[in-house]
């Protein structure tokens, strides 16, 4: 692979490690407003929306790590990843 072609490509994963990072720090600053909400009120529907909260925040933890190891692999080990 050309240096321009890999340097392109190591952008363009950059940029979607920032993205997965945006989106796990987003879910995770949720998940800590309804725990607020819920220590303050102990209603069925802010329980309910911290259950969903805490699921969404996992999803997103799981694709940043997993947009974090194909990062590390191009990097570091110069592994092309299968996608594009």
């Amino acid at each position: 692979m050309e240096d321009a072609d890999r340097q392109a490509l190591e952008a363009k994963w950059r940029e979607r490690l920032e993205n997965a990072r945006h989106r796990y720090e987003a879910a995770k600053a949720t998940v800590q407003r309804f725990r607020e909400l819920q220590a303050k009120s102990h209603s069925v529907d802010v329980s309910l929306a911290l259950e969903y909260a805490l699921r969404v925040e996992d999803a997103a933890l799981a694709e940043f790590k997993r947009v974090l190891t194909i990062f590390n692999d191009l990097v570091n080990y110069g592994k092309i990843p299968q996608e594009d």
